[in-house]
């Protein structure tokens, strides 16, 4: 072929390349879902409604979510230190020991505040946590507290320590706690909602005595709040998708101010396992002893700090130091501001 026909062919094959009608255009990788695998509980109420209403807003454009439900704490800690998932609900103790252990997790927001009540039978005539230990040391009794290695405890001990009420405690599981409470061999507790609002049901006259939060503010001050629960992130989902996680955080925050007064909308956003697991009347009950807030984790870091301290096995100065530098680091989720 001559070099003018060669010549000519290549023209007409880029005539054609250039005006041919164009093709269905290929989805830009921005307009796909990302994929997030999301465990949670179906016994947690109160620390994952902002999160449920957040993803009401982000999810459908952004997120393609797959639910997973731990069983227990030990469950949630070895899917945690496994790195699977991408989004957790669960205990702040928990996802800071996980960090410490070198799991891939950064907390994302602090959603789970209000929680312990004292319980005591009809006939107590204990107004706080102060006359209720009376009244057990009087008729030496155990306070029985559930579940098993609450960080609760850890609160309980430490205001001893510093004055306030002394208990003889005695930790059992959950559901072993509620049935000795229905029998009647076990009469004062305490417990996390929904429990508290369960037990009331099925026992008539069962008197709510103090929430712990309020009896730890008012020996200390500060708001009646601690921070027990919350959400958190993969690291890497994290690193990966910061402007989804910072979205999320905001979110969280904005929605859980909306439905703090609106408890029928706040049910309305829990999945229906949830629903169906604890029973919509009982987290109705249970929502007017609790408190429906989202607060950024970097936001609250010296009540995380205090909590910790707490909360985390005591091993001295060593200890304090390595939850400093943990909230220090990447632990906390820390939007960067463009």
């Amino acid at each position: 072929m001559s070099r003018t026909a060669s010549f000519a062919l290549f023209c007409c094959a880029a005539a054609v390349f250039l005006f041919a009608p164009a093709s269905a255009p290929a989805i830009a990788p921005e307009n796909k879902k990302i994929a997030c695998v999301l465990y949670t509980a179906q016994t947690t109420t109160t620390p994952q409604i902002p999160l449920w209403a957040a993803l009401n807003v982000e999810a459908p454009g952004k997120l393609d979510i797959s639910v997973e439900y731990w069983k227990n704490l030990d469950d949630l800690r070895g899917i945690i230190l496994a790195g699977k998932g991408d989004i957790w609900v669960g205990h702040i103790e928990g996802f800071a020991q996980a960090a410490l252990r070198g799991a891939p997790i950064t907390l994302a927001a602090v959603t789970g505040w209000k929680k312990f009540y004292f319980v005591a039978p009809p006939e107590s005539t204990a107004t706080d946590a102060e006359s209720l230990a009376a009244e057990l040391r009087e008729g030496k009794r155990q306070l029985a507290v559930a579940p098993q290695g609450s960080p609760a405890l850890a609160v309980l001990e430490t205001m001893r320590k510093r004055g306030g009420p002394s208990f003889a405690v005695s930790a059992m599981p959950a559901p072993h706690l509620m049935l000795e409470m229905l029998r009647g061999s076990q009469d004062c507790a305490l417990l996390p909602e929904p429990l508290v609002s369960s037990l009331a049901a099925k026992k008539p006259g069962l008197r709510i005595v103090a929430g712990l939060e309020d009896e730890f503010s008012r020996l200390y001050g500060g708001p009646a709040r601690l921070p027990w629960a919350g959400v958190a992130v993969n690291t890497r989902f994290a690193a990966e998708h910061p402007e989804i996680v910072g979205r999320l955080v905001r979110d969280m925050a904005r929605c859980a101010a909306r439905l703090a007064g609106d408890p029928s909308a706040a049910i309305d956003v829990l999945p229906e396992e949830v629903k169906k697991n604890t029973g919509t009347d009982i987290i109705r009950a249970s929502l007017a002893r609790d408190m429906i807030f989202a607060a950024p984790a970097a936001e609250v870091k010296e009540e995380i700090a205090a909590f910790l301290r707490m909360a985390l096995p005591d091993r001295g100065a060593a200890d304090a130091s390595r939850i400093s530098a943990l909230l220090e680091g990447d632990f906390l989720f820390r939007e960067k501001r463009r």
